[in-house]
């Protein structure tokens, strides 16, 4: 057993051995911790649906399966990328999955980013209610807003991220605004002799930048926490209860999922929900099918379209550096559009969690990782070739 594997063993662990608020997310650490945030953070639990079955099965070993040109096959790209879960559905059928680390079939793991992706489909359910308009200001639903950088933005700039914010995401950030954030959002313990301010009041204050919103493309995670406020407020009930009743148990899944909260309460919609990758599989699955499961609609096929094609390619190339992924991709409603061949749309969350669907060969894949750093640009190509090889091996 390594020594990452010895972590939090013992009663109690030793220095060595603890994973705590300021160090779960450090490499190696992290193969612990984001299969088990629930031991380490405040979370709410989103019920799965009642007497799920086990999803319909056609195994195949994919394991040899070359995965690159140098020949790498897909169980040792896995093992090599800190790969916790490896779930591939075709036409909604089990064909193949693979577990390392902490990973387990039935152990929910932390998907960052994906979280987003998944709000998104929640906002969409609310539209086609009529609770929500993506063309409603901010301010109409949440006027403590006013005056940051969200005055003048819209439901709709919040959901394709053009807002013009002056919010920086430094993944390493040790003592600006994004660990003011992570603090705020009690990822990270508050500095010595102070308290946490709470998301919903670091939000109200976020920074505005001196462009216009809808022109650029800018990647800001404090606006998803931003839905889930908007969210709770117009639907009157909190995050947790509104995700797993208008959307996770619908879309079937079969174990409890949950999300992690800040010390007030308000959920960190834009990385902090956990669950399983079969069942993230299932609402990939469900998205993949126009946003139906088992013959109901849970999200609106309408907003499931215009997710996959509504062309946004203007602000996504305006960005300050260009694009990070997907040259001929663009972003819409929290989804990456990758312009690939087969139309592959997908969600990523750092640390290696994707949610790649390829409606082409009706395939969905869900990698969920530790890997140490939380964005690595030099290695995104091989995972996406991965995610494709693997794709059309199927189909």
């Amino acid at each position: 057993m390594s020594d990452v594997m010895h972590l939090m063993q013992g009663a109690p662990p030793t220095p060595n051995r603890q994973v705590t608020v300021a160090n779960w997310r450090g490499p190696g650490v992290c193969r612990w911790s984001f299969s088990h945030v629930r031991q380490l953070l405040p979370t709410a639990p989103m019920p799965p649906a009642a007497n799920m079955k086990a999803l319909p099965e056609t195994r195949r070993d994919l394991s040899g399966l070359t995965v690159d040109d140098a020949g790498t096959g897909l169980a040792d790209f896995l093992r090599a990328n800190a790969t916790d879960a490896f779930v591939v559905l075709h036409r909604g059928r089990l064909v193949h999955e693979w577990y390392g680390g902490w990973g387990a079939p039935d152990r929910q793991h932390i998907i960052f980013s994906i979280s987003k992706s998944l709000t998104a489909l929640l906002v969409g359910v609310l539209v086609g209610e009529g609770v929500l308009d993506p063309d409603q200001p901010v301010t109409h639903y949440l006027p403590e807003t006013g005056g940051s950088a969200y005055e003048g933005a819209t439901l709709r700039h919040v959901l394709d991220m053009t807002v013009a914010s002056a919010f920086s995401e430094e993944y390493l950030d040790e003592d600006g605004i994004f660990m003011a954030y992570r603090r705020a959002a009690a990822w990270n313990p508050p500095e010595e002799g102070a308290s946490s301010e709470g998301l919903r009041s670091f939000l109200a204050r976020l920074p505005a930048s001196d462009g216009a919103h809808g022109e650029r493309f800018h990647y800001c995670s404090p606006h998803s926490d931003l839905l889930g406020w908007i969210v709770e407020r117009v639907a009157g009930d909190n995050f947790a209860a509104l995700m797993s009743r208008h959307l996770m148990r619908p879309a079937g899944i079969a174990t409890e999922a949950y999300i992690t909260l800040d010390t007030f309460g308000a959920p960190r919609v834009a990385g902090g929900i956990c669950l399983t990758a079969p069942d993230l599989a299932r609402l990939g699955e469900m998205v993949r099918c126009g946003g139906a499961a088992s013959a109901r609609q849970v999200v609106p096929e309408a907003w499931i379209t215009d997710m996959q094609t509504h062309d946004t390619r203007a602000a996504w190339l305006a960005q300050a550096d260009g694009p990070r992924h997907f040259p001929d991709g663009c972003y819409r409603s929290k989804w990456y559009q990758t312009g690939l061949a087969d139309g592959e749309f997908c969600g990523i969350g750092i640390h290696g969690q994707w949610l790649w669907i390829n409606p082409a060969r009706e395939v969905v894949i869900v990698h969920l990782a530790s890997q140490d750093a939380p964005s690595d640009p030099d290695n995104r190509p091989a995972l996406i070739e991965m995610l494709r090889a693997t794709s059309r091996a199927l189909g």
